[in-house]
Order: structure tokens, then sequence, then C-alpha cells
């Protein structure tokens, strides 16, 4: 059988409350980075009107709902 005194079963439980919480502080940050990273890549800013919207489309081109000028995806900023 285990033989703790209450001194070390205090310090183990402390210990282990800790290290619990330190883990899942670190979960919560990993999660709401992912969770922001997403959230950038689906956002799309309009080249005409400069409105910022989050589109879950798929296409090369997206259409403004504020001017309805179409912007394309991505980092092409060619003028013509």
């Amino acid at each position: 059988m285990i033989e703790l005194t209450l001194t070390e079963l205090a310090a183990w439980s402390i210990g282990a409350a800790m290290v619990l919480v330190a883990f899942f502080a670190w979960i919560s940050r990993w999660s709401n980075r992912n969770a922001e990273r997403r959230s950038l890549r689906r956002r799309v800013a309009c080249r005409l009107c400069l409105l910022v919207v989050e589109d879950e489309g798929r296409g090369r081109i997206f259409h403004c709902p504020h001017c309805g000028a179409a912007n394309e995806r991505g980092p092409n900023r060619s003028l013509g």
C-alpha cells in the first residue's frame, strides 16, 4: 500500500491541479489560434469599396455583397 503524509498528499494534489490547468490553458490557446487562422483564410476584402467579409465559397471570383463588384481572390493585385 502507498503511504503518504498529509503534506505529501496536499503537494501532489496541488501539483496535479496545476498541471491540469496548464494543459487546458494550452489546449484553449491552440484551439483559439486555429480558429483565428481559419477565419483569416476565409476573409476577403473588396478592392472597390474596401468591405471585408468572411466568405465560405471556393470560387476564384468573389462578388461583393455591398457594391456587387467582382473581385479575384488571392494576392493578385494586377491593374487592368
